[in-house]
């Protein structure tokens, strides 16, 4: 199940403390690091996203304590009371998206932007730069095949420093891509369900 909410900018300066007793200490914490409102924001909302999926989907309504594997910055979290609940967390300029399953998941979105072709080069196979360069839409393509790739590893806990060039996006199979004409989002589930969440209904 993967859920959206994409109006981080719609928050306000005052998110935090309307947001403060749905918090647990530790991701309170992490929010208080940032400097920037739109950062605390985003990590709020990535929070409260996740509170709404796991009580939808599996009644528990509480404030989560997250365990890392490997190192907090870069591990992969886990929620240390549901060791069997899976989920991932992404956000990107005005956008956050929360994946939740009963096995491994990942999650990926991004907003859509210009790059270069030396970017592109890194990050397409072969046969994917050409279609790249052929496409009318090739910042939306680069996009898409950038969300599925960071989702697939995201998913296996590999992280950012695999070589994603030699990784072809037809070979993941399973997924579920989400576009607008702002972000692109992928989920590594086929057919998955999808749930927008609107301001108001974020508390």
């Amino acid at each position: 199940m993967l859920y959206i909410f994409d109006k981080v900018d719609s928050l306000g300066d005052d998110f935090l403390i309307r947001a403060d007793s749905l918090l647990s200490n530790q991701r309170r914490e992490k929010v208080l690091k940032y400097k920037l409102k739109y950062r605390q924001n985003t990590s709020i909302a990535a929070y409260l996203l996740l509170r709404i999926a796991l009580k939808e989907q599996y009644g528990i309504n509480e404030a989560v304590i997250f365990g890392f594997r490997g190192k907090e910055s870069t591990g992969k979290p886990f929620l240390i009371d549901y060791s069997k609940i899976y989920f991932n967390l992404s956000h990107c300029d005005n956008a956050v998206a929360c994946a939740i399953s009963n096995t491994e998941i990942g999650v990926d979105i991004q907003h859509i932007s210009p790059v270069s072709e030396a970017v592109a080069k890194k990050v397409l196979t072969k046969s994917e730069y050409k279609n790249y360069i052929k496409s009318k839409k090739p910042d939306e393509y680069f996009t898409e095949i950038w969300t599925i790739k960071e989702s697939y590893v995201k998913k296996t806990g590999q992280g950012i420093a695999t070589n994603f060039s030699e990784i072809s996006a037809d070979d993941l199979l399973d997924k579920t891509i989400y576009k607008t004409e702002n972000y692109v989002c992928c989920i590594t589930q086929k057919q998955a369900k999808i749930k927008i969440i609107d301001t108001p209904d974020l508390i």
